[in-house]
């Protein structure tokens, strides 16, 4: 038995791809049910409606945000995750390479390996993909959910352009053995991948023990603007601008109000203890997603 879970609201072109999964599903003869949810929280209830009843599967239709409400409803449980993507960044499908297709995703059900991901924490809400603090957070919360599923990534663009006005908190950092580091944006990954495919982590991996911590130390406009810039040139891991760490733990606190955000959707304010837990969700994979080796040296 499996559960289909998506978002109504998720963009126009929801309806069409339910219905495909519906299609696919029938003619496959697999038993199945197809949940809509009515609003925040209600993919983790479903879920873990799903994991209570063990089902084989949670097939999760929307974007990271989506994905991060079942996760929440999966951890721990023995019922698989298989994600059709259909969001804003689609971070989680482009981090395991998944199929562009409803067929290409639902045959990995058959045709695809499934893994177990250790999931971490920001506060009391796991995460699967990253989490982060200050900048980025702050111009997710100022987003709005129509103009992110109308405008898609241009309403990032827009949001951080219009933030880039307002005065910027100074955020600091605190990690495991004291240090204690001033910053203006947090990034807490556990993979590699960031909106629009870029890769923010070079050493994230999904199936790892550890978070990547990539923090922005210098305050103000240019700075962010700079990091911005290098990120999506892939070159901001070798600015002196920028610190990366690998920990399992990380608290953010603030100066002046600032947001927390996990899995591209508002957390709340700061200050949050991001960390790794025990909680494993199994995830449904291509067959060619391979393995990252585990870096090498000890966690701060």
């Amino acid at each position: 038995m499996i559960r289909v879970i998506y978002n109504p609201v998720a963009g126009p072109k929801m309806v069409r791809r339910i219905d495909r999964v519906r299609e696919i599903l029938s003619a496959g003869g697999i038993l199945f049910d197809i949940r809509e949810t009515a609003g925040p929280g209600d993919a983790v209830i479903l879920a873990r409606e799903a994991a209570h009843a063990g089902m084989d599967a949670a097939v999760a239709v929307g974007g990271d945000g989506t994905v991060n409400e079942v996760v929440n409803g999966l951890a721990g449980a023995a019922t698989r995750l298989l994600v059709i993507p259909h969001g804003t960044g689609n971070v989680f499908a482009a981090e395991v390479g998944l199929p562009g297709s409803v067929e290409g995703c639902l045959s990995l059900l058959s045709a695809g390996k499934t893994i177990a991901v250790r999931l971490a924490k920001a506060g009391e809400r796991h995460f699967l993909l990253l989490a982060s603090a200050g900048f980025d957070a702050e111009v997710l919360a100022r987003m709005g959910v129509r103009g992110k599923h109308y405008l898609g990534i241009g309403a990032y663009f827009l949001a951080g352009a219009r933030h880039l006005l307002r005065e910027q908190p100074s955020l600091w950092m605190e990690m495991p053995g004291k240090e204690r580091v001033e910053a203006q944006a947090v990034i807490v990954c556990r993979g590699k991948k960031y909106g629009g495919g870029v890769i923010i982590a070079p050493s994230g991996n999904l199936e790892g023990d550890t978070l990547q911590v990539v923090a922005l130390r210098r305050t103000g406009r240019w700075p962010i603007l700079k990091f911005t810039w290098n990120v999506l040139r892939g070159k901001h891991a070798g600015s002196p601008d920028v610190l990366i760490r690998e920990t399992t733990s990380v608290l953010v606190r603030s100066r002046i109000p600032s947001a927390a955000q996990v899995d591209g959707d508002y957390l709340g304010p700061l200050p949050v203890r991001f960390e790794m837990t025990d909680a494993v969700v199994r995830i449904v994979v291509p067959a060619a997603y391979a393995k990252e080796k585990p870096a090498s040296g000890s966690p701060g």
